[in-house]
C-alpha cells in the first residue's frame, strides 16, 4: 500500500505538469467529430476548422478571465 501512495505522490504531479506544459505548447487539437474525414464544414465543434482547444486550455482561459474580471 505504501508504493502505491509513493507512485502516486511521484507521478501525479508529473503527469500533471507535462499535461500543463503540453496544453501551453500546443493548445490546439484536432476535432474529434471532424478528425477521421478532416474538415467538416457543418461540425458544430470546431465551426468547421477542424481544429478545437484542448480541455486544459479551455479551463486554463476560464480562469485568466474570471481573475481579470474579478481584480477589475
Amino acid at each position: 500500500m505504501g508504493t502505491i501512495i509513493a507512485l502516486l505522490v511521484v507521478c501525479l504531479p508529473t503527469v500533471t505538469v507535462g499535461y500543463i506544459g503540453w496544453c501551453y505548447a500546443s493548445p490546439w487539437g484536432t476535432c474529434r467529430r471532424c478528425a477521421p474525414g478532416g474538415k467538416n464544414r457543418t461540425c458544430r465543434a470546431c465551426d468547421g476548422t477542424g481544429m478545437r482547444p484542448r480541455l486544459g486550455w479551455q479551463l486554463y482561459v476560464y480562469l485568466r478571465r474570471l481573475h481579470r474580471d474579478g481584480t477589475r
